[in-house]
């Protein structure tokens, strides 16, 4: 979102809440992790978040702001679509982060609420104060150990975005918030590439969660196959899967983090992000 004509001068407290997702500040100063996705040596846990002209060479500023264009078009089209389909709607952002997607359907007449494990309370009023919505933060978040999500009622439509890459027990979270949600489930991550029913996990990540016992641990590029989204939406109910087609405008094969072999590991079966609506 570009917040230039609303933040009101408020430019230090809101270099200071938002941080993860593609926010533009002012002409020198932006947010978002696009960046650090494609130049970072750990974007995972290392990712340099807030980005400030004067502090970066040139070439390095002018590709920190097209990728982080390139990944705010693609959630704009994203939440165009959702909202599009599921007019004044009610949307649940699990995981929400700074809540680009809970105040982004706010803007299009959606009424949203988004919860995170982090406390994003300050970030969403920040974004509601400038933007004159009133999108809901929610201080809790899906528990991998009881695989439930906080009893927070039902929601029209669910976003999952780049979630699930960081759980150990991806089925069980879908079938959590597919509980949780009436019409649609919108997912953005990557999944394997094969109608094979699959479960790829990475080594455990030391700094990714809280959660360092087994089988908690495994935290790190956690992705189902394109086949088991398919079959585990179809039993909860879901009668179609819609892929939103990615544009060239959009950050799309690019992010994945340095040192992740994708492809290799799986022969002609690699891994792709992607976003999905699955359908009741």
């Amino acid at each position: 979102m570009d917040l230039r004509k609303f933040l009101r001068g408020d430019i230090d407290t809101a270099s200071r809440v938002l941080d993860y997702q593609p926010f533009i500040l002012s002409d020198d100063i932006e947010t978002g992790a696009a960046y650090s996705w494609l130049r970072g040596s750990d974007p995972r846990t290392e990712p340099a978040l807030v980005l400030r002209r004067k502090e970066m060479d040139p070439a390095d500023w002018r590709i920190a702001v097209d990728t982080n264009a390139r990944l705010r078009a693609m959630y704009e089209d994203i939440l165009d679509e959702i909202a599009v389909r599921f007019p004044g709607q009610t949307l649940l952002d699990v995981a929400c982060n700074n809540g680009y997607f809970p105040v982004g359907a706010e803007i299009r007449g959606m009424r949203a609420t988004g919860i995170d494990l982090g406390n994003y309370g300050p970030a969403v009023q920040l974004l509601n104060d400038a933007l004159g919505t009133q999108a809901r933060f929610i201080h809790a978040s899906y528990n991998s150990r009881t695989h439930e999500l906080p009893d927070i009622g039902q929601f029209d439509v669910t976003v999952m975005s780049a979630i699930m890459c960081h759980l150990p027990d991806p089925l069980y979270f879908l079938a959590a918030v597919g509980k949780a949600t009436k019409r649609a489930l919108i997912f953005w991550g990557q999944l394997v590439e094969t109608e094979r029913l699959l479960i790829s996990y990475q080594p455990p990540h030391p700094n990714l969660s809280s959660l360092p016992d087994f089988p908690h641990s495994f935290n790190d590029n956690t992705r189902i196959s394109a086949g088991m989204f398919k079959e585990a939406t179809r039993q909860m109910g879901f009668r179609d899967v819609i892929e939103i087609k990615p544009k060239p405008t959009w950050l799309t094969q690019l992010v994945v983090p340095r040192g992740i072999p994708l492809e290799s590991e799986l022969g002609t079966e690699g891994s792709r992000h992607v976003a999905l609506i699955a359908v009741r």
